[in-house]
């Protein structure tokens, strides 16, 4: 039983309608890795790692770290050209912690790996951009490709800011499978604890906009069980969830090319980004101000900035 993160679920047997974006099989327009050169301001987001979600509040764009957490990319890149999340539901929604989507019930969950935990990895020296003041929860923090990660000894990890995309999992560390999550808050006592695999660059307005739900409760189970009335609590949880319902999920370099999406994210090895962080850590010039807040900045409350590229 998934017993964080995830809902409580046994085995029942759900019917799922799935309506896919159109996905073409790689037929030749796969594109290729952009190339960005290490002193440009911006860096291209690798068609591979784009991946768009469809809400009925609005689209969200997602950068998977598939360096972080390779694994854990590569299956939920499989589960999305599976339509595994297509007329799914986001079942999960706690205000100020996080929005949880898949299939939910443990039985469906049945033809997909458990995935070992990938929370965090050996420091790398090359790439890391210090934030540059301390933080409470690790003994550096910074940045590594427009993601937020700390470092301590001599490990890595991505954090749980708001936008983050992480694997629910069961209690034991490597039994993630397939449910998303999307954390809603800065959540940051889980960060080591649970795999991160990317974030979101745009759209979390969307992604905040979700109704506040809860899981289905244990007690109500049965009723899912039982032939006689499956169907009609299937049908209530369908009602009950409705304007959590995810249109679709598809991976950027699935769509034909002419009209794939693409963006970029600001490299944080930049000038521009370090001009960002200054303004945003030096409130000095306020007037307003009676005492002058320190030259301090949270690493969550200034994400790495994304725009979509027009052709």
């Amino acid at each position: 039983m998934r017993a964080f993160l995830m809902a409580a679920a046994a085995a029942l047997m759900v019917t799922t309608a799935c309506e896919s974006i159109p996905v073409s099989s790689p037929q030749g327009t796969a594109s290729p890795a952009p190339q960005t050169s290490h002193d440009a301001p911006w860096r291209e987001v690798e068609a591979e790692n784009l991946v768009i979600l469809k809400t009925l509040t609005g689209e969200a764009v997602i950068e998977l770290a598939a360096n972080a957490a390779p694994a854990h990319a590569a299956q939920f890149r499989e589960a999305v050209r599976a339509n595994l999340y297509n007329d799914e539901f986001f079942y999960r929604v706690i205000d100020g912690h996080v929005a949880q989507a898949g299939l939910e019930f443990e039985h469906r969950l049945g033809g997909w790996a458990e995935l070992s935990l990938e929370a965090e990895r050996p420091i790398e020296i090359d790439g890391f951009v210090p934030l540059g003041n301390p933080d409470l929860f690790a003994e550096a923090t910074g940045h590594r490709d427009g993601f937020a990660v700390g470092r301590e000894g001599g490990q890595e990890w991505l954090l749980h800011c708001p936008g983050a995309l992480g694997m629910a999992r069961d209690t034991a560390p490597d039994s993630g499978a397939t449910e998303l999550y999307i954390a809603i808050g800065q959540r940051r006592y889980l960060d080591r604890n649970y795999t991160l695999f990317g974030r979101v660059i745009a759209g979390m307005d969307h992604i905040n906009r979700l109704d506040r739900v809860d899981p289905t409760p244990e007690d109500a189970l049965a009723a899912f069980l039982d032939p006689e009335t499956s169907e009609e609590a299937l049908a209530r949880r369908a009602e009950r969830l409705a304007a959590n319902r995810i249109l679709s999920v598809g991976v950027a370099a699935d769509m034909p090319a002419d009209i794939r999406p693409r963006w970029e994210v600001m490299a944080t090895h930049s000038a521009e980004w370090e001009i960002l962080k200054d303004s945003k850590r030096d409130y000095g010039a306020v007037d307003a101000f009676v005492v002058t807040p320190p030259k301090r900045l949270d690493i969550c409350t200034l994400p790495v900035p994304a725009r979509q590229i027009s052709d």
